[in-house]
């Protein structure tokens, strides 16, 4: 079954393989939480756990927002994680949304991202009150946008023009975090 999890000791135990794949087989468009991930897991779980609660609290340093980070697992594996931002800057308005996720290399194809997602929508709306969340991504990541799309067009939701952005075109999605067409 597919569960979305907060940060322990045994999970994060049950994530170091998974956390292996994504260091020998990164991808242009991993999320910055990946590499916070793999080197608190190769060296102090108990500062993870700390930062992952620092994250969480309201005042945040250098003009960041509070995040939650939640583990997408299916019974006991691993499958990847979701950074949830609490709200938006003006930098996340442009890019990074609200939302940011990572699946394993094996896991990858699976249709995860949008299990997940459908997941963490959910927690947005009853633990955050958001009624839509906003999603972006490079116009190349061609799998991270057909993703996004398909749930926005399932649950509801909008597309913003694309934003022309050094030197890449930036995608982004409105998603309805309760499915308006229930």
């Amino acid at each position: 079954m597919l569960k979305l999890l907060e940060p322990t000791k045994e999970n994060l135990q049950k994530m170091k393989a998974g956390l292996a794949e994504l260091k020998v087989s990164p991808t242009p468009y991993d999320i910055g939480q990946t590499e916070t991930l793999i080197k608190y897991m190769e060296n102090d779980f108990d500062g993870y756990l700390e930062d992952w609660q620092q994250k969480r609290e309201s005042q945040q340093p250098d003009g960041k927002v509070p995040s939650t980070t939640l583990f997408l697992f299916d019974d006991d594996k691993f499958i990847g994680f979701y950074n949830i931002r609490h709200y938006l800057n003006d930098f996340l308005k442009i890019r990074g949304g609200h939302i940011a996720y990572q699946i394993i290399p094996s896991e990858r194809g699976k249709g995860y991202v949008k299990q997940g997602l459908k997941l963490v929508l959910n927690w947005c709306h009853n633990q955050l009150g958001l009624d839509e969340v906003m999603l972006s991504c490079n116009a190349e990541n061609h799998a991270s946008d057909r993703a996004m799309t398909s749930v926005m067009n399932e649950v509801g939701g909008h597309r913003d023009p694309d934003l022309k952005l050094d030197s890449h075109i930036e995608r982004r999605v409105w998603i309805k975090t309760q499915n308006e067409r229930e």
